[in-house]
């Protein structure tokens, strides 16, 4: 019994440290903060069972009192307060998984979900003279250069009937950081031009090192969208010249939503397309003066970097949500899924489609990452297909 609750206090203990690295990059603290407190965390996360353990070994008396049943009995009053935390985090922390991995649906707005794996060009080798991809990239299992195209078709409650079929490509999170060669991403905009979709959405995280801006011009400068295509900055934008950057994304024919909101007419319907870059750049866009769609106001869509600005968008009477930030995890271990989340809710929106009335939200893993390595979560470019009833049941 004793192991067992052991057992218990090292899952909870996990859970506690993990939740508190997910929220700490959920924040816009300067980066050196944040790098000091995320290494501070995994390292007392490793190092506090290990020490455990060491002593457990090191004094005999307490292997004999774990075998006899007495183990907590001989613990002093702080290490049994710690475990008591720690099995809180297991309680609280085992509940969730259920629900999210056994008892999950997707939500009934999705009318369809189909995953194709994209390979093609995408692994082939860097063209000569092309930048290689960085050994990590292709070490075994790593599915950095894989790409999953996501279909999803949603019912939106408050679609004008004229934009039944708006379809939409969501991108997010790029990384230009030269560790995945250019090819990759030329790859990625071409198959995204095959989809010709009404618009295009890019939710941050675009490049890392402003050396690497001038790849805008090489790569999505060719990206197209019939009613064009816009993007937000991210936290790793932020690390960057961002007026060059900008320039740079805006001279090749992207438009930036930062901070500010564009109306625009699709098939003779008028669409509002607003950015929210929280909690990274301020101020997110102003639509307190917009009529909302619940009067007559045009039908919203949000591009943020990051899904915590859900209830923003809710606030603020959005219809649909884009945001990237998470990566889906990148890391999915088989039965548990993704650990790693930066965000305030930790892997609750780690990807794909939520629903909180009255607005949709969906979260792509995105593209790349700072680090190159992705396990059992692929890159993704999402195509979504919004339509504004269900269909009708077939008649008998």
């Amino acid at each position: 019994m004793d192991v067992a609750l052991l057992l218990l206090a090292l899952l909870g203990h996990a859970a506690l440290w993990v939740a508190l690295v997910n929220r700490i990059h959920a924040q816009g603290l300067p980066r050196w903060i944040i790098k000091l407190t995320t290494t501070s965390s995994l390292l007392l996360m490793a190092c506090i069972p290990v020490a455990a353990a060491c002593w457990c070994f090191a004094w005999g008396p307490a292997l004999q009192a774990l075998r006899d049943g007495t183990f907590f009995r001989s613990l002093p009053a702080g290490a049994m307060f710690y475990l008591l935390i720690c099995w809180i985090g297991a309680a609280v922390t085992i509940p969730r998984w259920v629900r999210r991995h056994l008892l999950h649906r997707p939500p009934a707005i999705v009318r369809f979900h189909r995953i194709r794996s994209l390979l093609r060009s995408a692994r082939r080798a860097p063209a000569a003279g092309a930048q290689p991809h960085h050994f990590l990239v292709r070490l075994p299992g790593n599915q950095s250069l894989h790409l999953d195209l996501c279909e999803r078709a949603i019912d939106v409650p408050r679609l004008p009937p004229a934009l039944d079929g708006l379809s939409l490509v969501h991108l997010s999170d790029l990384h230009f950081t030269g560790l995945v060669g250019k090819p990759y991403f030329q790859e990625l905009v071409r198959l995204s031009n095959e989809l010709q979709p009404d618009l295009v959405a890019l939710t941050g995280d675009l490049v890392d090192h402003s050396r690497y801006i001038d790849w805008v011009h090489d790569t999505l400068n060719c990206l197209t969208a019939r009613y064009g295509v816009y993007f937000v900055l991210g936290n790793h934008d932020i690390r960057v010249d961002t007026r060059r950057l900008i320039a740079a994304m805006e001279h090749s024919g992207l438009c930036y939503l930062g901070g500010r909101h564009v109306q625009v007419e699709i098939r003779g319907v008028p669409v509002l397309l607003a950015g929210n870059e929280l909690p990274w750049l301020t101020p997110a866009a102003d639509l307190e003066h917009c009529p909302p769609p619940r009067k007559g106001g045009p039908f919203r869509i949000v591009l943020a970097h990051s899904p915590d600005q859900l209830e923003w968008a809710r606030a603020h009477d959005a219809d649909l949500l884009l945001a990237g930030h998470t990566h889906g995890g990148q890391i999915r271990l088989p039965l548990i899924g993704p650990i790693f989340a930066p965000s305030r809710v930790g892997v609750k929106y780690a990807s794909g489609v939520f629903h909180a009335p009255p607005t949709i939200m969906h979260v792509t893993r995105g593209i790349s990452g700072e680090l190159p390595f992705r396990w059992n979560c692929a890159p993704e470019m999402a195509h979504l297909v919004l339509h504004a009833q269900k269909p009708s049941a077939p008649q008998p």
